[in-house]
């Protein structure tokens, strides 16, 4: 990877956002239980669109990028209603060229999406723009076209976008301000339907060949702007700035760098933004093996940034590439970080991670890989995330045709709050971080009914309705004590619900629960025949002795039957 960089780099950035692409992989594929909501494809996907190349959601929208449709370019906007997911529009540039690689690079923020055109011509070749849509109901037409005020030939504005609100910003990485590719970005807001120039970002210590504006985000007034070839902790070592907006004039406000930082880290090759939490990629680090990747977090408190974590794969491994190109994305509390090059599914059919935040603590979730994964899909090449959303890229799928793509949606829920997600957990509805599950039947503690017994197909096998499974209780209602769960009723049940009837002490074996004590469903533990559901009385007592000495027993219809050993 190293000896790529006498490369100009806009054209550098593009193979190392791609990658090799190989004419005849060999499929490998692996099922897996996932929070997979959807995997979204072109309605006109063919052979070389490589969708999925960048991604981008906001709640219920998702667009992605198709910078080789019909060797113009274009994107995709799909939608969802309740977990369904359908395309809702395809987006083209009003005078899109051959060549002009719209689609490139795609943001969107509520009814707005922004879509890059690296290679457009309108301030000389490769020049480069970016157009606006807006959705009014589920009609999406486009907006405006920008560009820059200085444009000039090979600046590759465009090459990344980012909207938030009423604000965009688009990256120019190879103009000249600073040095030649040294890069810039280019702040834009709109009023009504007017889009206006704000404001241009370059880096104060810019210099030759730093590629500042290759990778950028905005949220409100704040954009990251990454620089991946600056040379700060070495050659190439990389870095990200930030700028924050009062009223209508841009600033730097810190500069950001790896506390461990060194050459050919490429810090800044992809990063995002969200209120005061940023998190930039640098996937040639080495600490999993060499460049495995990692991601840095850094947190504002006034206007100081500090690193909070630095974030790597549990299982990473040499060439992941873990945090490469447009492969982080952040939104609250959770970040994500795609792994390109990871081979679970097969050689670079890549994966993502989740990773989620708890005080300043960055633990990792979970790892996402497609349910039809394969070998040179590149899944995880693009990835963003909304609230509890995730949508990844996998510009490499073959569905319609070699490298046709194709992105997949997650829906991240953990429904008990214990920092395991429901597909995930042995007990989504009840809080257990532990995740014991004492007889390995893939259910845990928490919610077993037969915690000692292996009865994984038979939690719902409760004849007698008193909470405890078939495999640990007692044949019938009535054995009160967990005495002998296997021997049925008997008398000792009889006289214990007499005692307690009485208000006399009654002894009971662990664990079992209290015959006073109200359960689940407001039945008591010895309430036999449902007559009364938060009391055990004489009557269950002369019903359990009839049942023991083999006599009939009245109850209400729906009520357990009560057996005898």
């Amino acid at each position: 990877m190293k000896n790529l960089l006498f490369l100009a780099p806009a054209v550098l950035l593009i193979l190392l956002i791609a990658g090799p692409v190989n004419a005849s992989p060999e499929a490998t594929t692996r099922a897996s239980a996932s929070a997979e909501q959807a995997k979204l494809t072109a309605a006109d996907g063919a052979a070389s669109d490589a969708f999925g190349g960048w991604v981008s959601v906001s709640g219920d929208t998702a667009v992605v990028g198709a910078s080789g449709d019909d060797y113009k370019g274009a994107a995709y906007v799909f939608v969802r209603s309740g977990t369904a997911w359908t395309q809702q529009a395809k987006l083209t540039a009003a005078d899109g060229a051959i060549g002009d690689h719209f689609g490139g690079s795609v943001s969107v923020s509520g009814d707005t999406a922004v879509v890059g055109a690296i290679f457009d011509n309108d301030n000389g070749s490769a020049s480069g723009s970016a157009y606006v849509f807006v959705r009014s109901g589920t009609i999406w037409t486009q907006q405006a076209k920008l560009t820059a005020a200085d444009g000039a030939a090979d600046d590759y504005f465009g090459g990344s976008v980012s909207v938030s609100g009423d604000t965009a910003v688009v990256g120019a990485d190879s103009d000249d301000d600073n040095g030649r590719d040294s890069g810039s970005a280019y702040a834009f807001v709109r009023s009504g339907i007017t889009w206006t120039q704000q404001g241009k970002l370059t880096a104060a210590d810019g210099a030759a060949g730093n590629a500042f504006g290759a990778f950028l985000s905005v949220s409100g007034d704040t954009a990251v702007v990454g620089a991946i070839f600056d040379n700060d902790n070495g050659s190439a070592s990389g870095s990200a700035y930030v700028f924050v907006r009062s009223g209508t004039a841009w600033t730097e406000q810190t500069k950001l760098t790896a506390s461990d930082g060194a050459a050919g880290d490429y810090f800044g090759g992809s990063v995002s933004v969200s209120g005061e939490t940023a998190v930039v990629g640098a996937f040639g680090d080495d600490d999993n093996g060499s460049d495995s990747g990692s991601a840095y977090v850094f947190v504002r408190s006034g206007i100081t940034w500090t690193q909070q974590a630095k974030l790597t794969a549990a299982d990473g491994a040499p060439g992941d590439a873990f945090g490469r190109g447009r492969s982080v994305s952040v939104s609250g509390d959770t970040a994500v970080v795609g792994a390109i090059y990871d081979d679970d599914n097969g050689t670079e059919s890549g994966s993502a991670y989740v990773f989620v935040r708890s005080g300043t603590a960055w633990t990792q979730q979970t790892k996402l890989t497609a349910s039809d994964g394969a070998a040179w899909d590149y899944f995880g090449g693009s990835v963003s995330v909304s609230g509890d959303t995730v949508l990844v890229g996998a510009w490499g799928d073959a569905d319609n045709g070699s490298a046709s793509g194709s992105a997949y949606v997650y829906h991240l829920v953990d429904d008990d709050d214990d920092g395991i997600l429901d597909w995930e957990d042995n007990c989504p509805t009840v809080s257990n971080a532990d995740q014991i599950d004492m007889d390995g039947d893939t259910v845990g503690d928490a919610c077993d009914n037969c915690p000692t017994v292996a009865n994984a197909g038979g939690q719902l096998d409760d004849a007698d309705g008193d909470l405890a499974g078939d495999a640990c209780d007692a044949p019938g209602s009535g054995n009160v004590d967990c005495s002998a769960p296997a021997a049925g009723v008997n008398a000792v049940d009889a006289l214990k619900v007499l005692r307690h009837s009485a208000g006399l002490s009654v002894t009971q074996n662990e664990p079992c629960a209290d015959i006073g004590a109200a359960i689940g469903g407001g039945q008591v533990q010895g309430d036999v025949d449902c007559s009364d559901p938060h009391a055990v009385n004489s009557i269950d007592a002369l019903k359990i002795l009839r049942a023991v000495a083999g006599l009939s027993v009245a109850k209400p219809v729906g009520c357990p039957e009560v057996k005898p050993p």
